[in-house]
């Protein structure tokens, strides 16, 4: 595989493991969220909060899930972490810096794959670079790498409607990795894909963050699929979106979808299912 990675999981336990005897140094986290409100004017000239008092912080490559009811405002929160809207109140920041536009160190994956059907599966690849007229012999070898990487080499030449839906989500991720962001932001990716297809894909995401070394926010309204991904699964409220809580998944890694058997990872399940059931009663 010559997919580039960005750091080995062992050099990130190096940069935080305690030396000599002394403590740990804290590492300041990749992604700040303070006091976040976002709110839409509609069309009768109402005022409708999105989200409000939204805090969290994320830590250079983890992996969190975003769950909550329909309309509790998640996509907006992802649409403002990769620079799509802006907040109303309140700070978002990445690696230190505002979050005001998109941002080449964040990539983005939809619901749906929205690939150019007009175009080969390495040109949906390559569109990112293409767009910044970038077609080095350099560029082309990193789509190409990340077509074996997810295993599509054979279908570089294909077109979109050629591939099944779960495939397509595959092109989809690997245009998302075309530039190696650090932060990969992913709205329902799997959310139209039959059951057996979206197991296959969480467990392709996880072998894609493990060793890509990505931070990843996943959106997802299925609480096993958050739990089975996440290190952290924040529970979103009903509308206005306000975290709930942050349930810690302290499942050991790695993980497959025997996991999905154990007690522990069904007493989490509960426990969010809980917290969805709490929310619902104080409306």
């Amino acid at each position: 595989m010559t997919t580039p990675m960005l750091r080995a999981e062992g050099d990130h336990a190096d940069a935080i493991r305690p030396r000599s005897g002394q403590p740990a140094t804290p590492l300041p986290p990749l992604i700040q969220i303070a006091g976040l409100d976002k709110r839409f004017s509609s069309r009768s000239g109402e005022i409708v909060t999105a989200l409000s008092n939204v805090n969290l912080e994320i830590a250079d490559h983890e992996f969190i899930s975003v769950v909550g009811p329909s309309g509790c405002g998640k996509t907006t929160l992802l649409r403002i972490l990769a620079g799509l809207e802006q907040a109303s109140t309140g700070t978002v920041t990445s690696g230190g810096e505002a979050i005001t536009e998109p941002r080449a160190d964040a990539g983005v994956v939809f619901q749906q794959a929205l690939l150019l059907p007009w175009i080969t599966v390495l040109d949906n690849i390559m569109l990112p670079a293409q767009l910044k007229k970038d077609t080095s012999a350099a560029t082309i070898k990193r789509a190409e790498s990340l077509l074996e990487f997810m295993g599509l080499k054979d279908f570089s030449r294909k077109y979109p409607f050629e591939l099944s839906g779960g495939m397509q989500q595959r092109v989809s991720i690997c245009r998302a990795l075309m530039r190696n962001p650090k932060i990969l932001l992913m709205d329902e990716p799997f959310g139209a894909l039959d059951a057996m297809t979206r197991e296959s894909m969480n467990m392709e995401l996880m072998r894609v963050w493990s060793e890509e070394r990505k931070t990843v926010i996943f959106i997802t309204h299925s609480i096993p699929e958050a739990v089975l991904l996440g290190d952290r699964v924040v529970v979103m409220s009903p509308r206005p979106g306000r975290i709930s809580e942050i349930v810690d998944v302290d499942i050991a890694r790695p993980r497959n979808l025997q996991t999905m058997g154990t007690p522990r990872f069904g007493e989490l399940c509960d426990r969010i299912r809980t917290i969805f059931g709490a929310s619902v009663a104080l409306l």
